[in-house]
């Protein structure tokens, strides 16, 4: 997850002039994520699932990308966020 909180970081660094998201935005967040969910999740499959669940629920929860990159660090911690990982475990 730390890795996917750099990867984050940086990449909405550089879009940090606009507020809404944006296709770049969401593309660099998901395969971000997807990068990170492929270290603890075998099937492929489950971790887009997962990525999928979770741009959706950070988008509702952060409609401005600013907001998101604020709180970057709270993201892995989200309970509604990390509702996300039951349908993987099972």
């Amino acid at each position: 997850m730390k890795k996917l909180l750099c990867v984050l970081f940086f990449g909405f660094l550089l879009t940090s002039c606009q507020s809404a998201w944006i296709q770049e935005d969401k593309a660099a967040f998901y395969d971000a994520c997807l990068e990170d969910a492929n270290t603890w999740v075998e099937d492929p499959a489950k971790a887009k699932q997962y990525c999928d669940c979770v741009v959706i629920k950070v988008m509702e929860r952060y409609p401005n990308v600013n907001d998101a990159l604020d709180n970057i660090e709270l993201l892995s911690r989200d309970p509604d966020i990390q509702t996300c990982r039951i349908p993987i475990m099972k």
